[in-house]
């Protein structure tokens, strides 16, 4: 019911995606809408793509507003049966319905037809808004295009998101506004987009999303009905179609999407603050591989991703960060590389000075710390004392004899020689035989 009264109207595939998105198939959801059609809540009205279109009462749409919070955007109460139906507003159903199965936001943060007016520009109807707070997708504007819309529409509809999300908010300072542009996320404080949707936890502005499919065209009276390979073949057709539109959208939205350059040398990193991310997929791939698949093409990148994996920016401020810490770690070599070719070296030992030495020698000598203390200990040393001559032996005297002075030895002759043998029986002589 509560879908219902959000959507208006929805067959029971929609609804089961929307509803029970951990059942395997649709039939919980189909014996619901029996059983409230029974308690007179909800009625068939009419079919679309072979299946049964639902819709509540005025007593179900009574009873629905009243499990929601007030101020919530509700459906108008169908009051009779409808044969037709509209093709645009069952794709942004079930758009609605793979968000949410896989897992971004709920039927009560979706809303539809949420208008976003620009002053000189005619106001623009998003389809389809999911706004979630937390959540790994917190906000997420959803534009449906079943070929009825040019490309250069579509890029008209690119330009005016990029210019509501320009808007200053009430009371911003213009000046500081201006500033703010080269302040990087600050810019945002100053935006009106920040007082309507949540921060979206990336750079940029609110993420746009496009899904394409193909437009239904009405057969000729007569024609033969396809046959399941023709069907085939053209579904491939359209596919293929479909992804060429979305490569013509990106190469003529390129002044929305792309990101700004860093005026910085060396920097590869862009500047998303002031880009309007947009992602693009089409229906069909949302219904066989799932919103949480790689489906989406983010403009301006190759491949294709997931959509919380679309919505980031490898190359944005984390990128700016290691490159800048790259540039400061060069810069400090580099530096360094030039300060230890300049530093002076000892002018005794002709060893490099220390950094604290470098400092020193700017007022004195450029000597090293080493040779330094070598002179202070030389300066510091005592003087050597001067060698010490040996004491002389004592003159050896003769005993005096009895009652006479003492007397000197008598000389040793210079004529005595080592090794000459005197005559020892010579009258007067002294008798010495020096042995060797």
């Amino acid at each position: 019911m509560v879908a219902l009264v959000l959507f208006q109207r929805a067959t029971g595939r929609e609804l089961w995606h929307l509803a029970l998105p951990g059942q395997a198939c649709d039939k919980a959801t189909r014996d619901a809408l029996l059983d409230l059609e029974d308690a007179g809540r909800a009625r068939p009205d009419g079919w679309a793509r072979g299946r049964k279109l639902w819709c509540l009462t005025k007593a179900g749409h009574k009873e629905a507003a009243g499990f929601l919070p007030p101020g919530t955007k509700l459906s108008t109460v169908r009051e009779q049966e409808s044969a037709g139906y509209d093709e645009h507003a069952l794709d942004v159903v079930a758009t609605a319905g793979h968000l949410t199965r896989a897992g971004y936001g709920s039927p009560l943060t979706l809303t539809t037809e949420v208008r976003h007016s620009v002053p000189g520009h005619r106001a623009r109807y998003a389809d389809l808004v999911l706004r979630d707070p937390g959540a790994k997708v917190p906000v997420l504007l959803v534009e449906v295009d079943r070929d009825n819309e040019t490309v250069g529409q579509l890029v008209e509809k690119l330009a005016t998101y990029t210019a509501w999300c320009e808007l200053l908010a009430k009371g911003a300072d213009k000046d500081r506004a201006k500033a703010a542009r080269h302040d990087g996320a600050a810019v945002h404080d100053h935006r009106h987009w920040r007082t309507v949707y949540p921060p979206t936890g990336h750079e940029g502005y609110p993420p746009v999303a496009l899904v394409l499919a193909p437009g239904r065209k009405r057969d000729r009276p007569g024609t033969k009905p396809l046959t399941p390979e023709q069907q085939a073949e053209k579904a491939e057709r359209d596919h293929h179609r479909l992804l060429r539109r979305i490569d013509a959208v990106e190469a003529s939205s390129a002044a929305y999407w792309s990101p700004r350059p860093y005026p910085y040398a060396g920097v590869s990193a862009g500047n998303y603050h002031l880009a309007l991310p947009v992602v693009a997929t089409t229906l069909q791939l949302l219904e066989d591989q799932g919103a949480d698949a790689p489906v989406w093409r983010r403009f301006g990148r190759a491949g294709w991703h997931t959509l919380t994996a679309g919505l980031d920016n490898p190359d944005g401020d984390r990128l700016l960060a290691i490159e800048r810490r790259a540039a400061a770690a060069a810069r400090r070599a580099r530096e360094q590389a030039e300060r230890e070719a300049s530093r002076p070296a000892c002018t005794r030992c002709e060893v490099k000075l220390t950094d604290a030495e470098w400092d020193r020698a700017r007022w004195g000598e450029r000597v090293c710390m080493s040779c330094q203390k070598e002179e202070s200990d030389r300066k510091r040393a005592p003087p050597p004392r001067p060698k010490r001559r040996p004491p002389r032996p004592p003159r050896r005297r003769t005993p005096a004899a009895p009652g006479g002075a003492a007397t000197d030895p008598p000389a040793v002759r210079p004529a005595l020689q080592r090794g000459v043998q005197h005559d020892c029986n010579a009258p007067g002589r002294l008798a010495t035989v020096l042995r060797p």
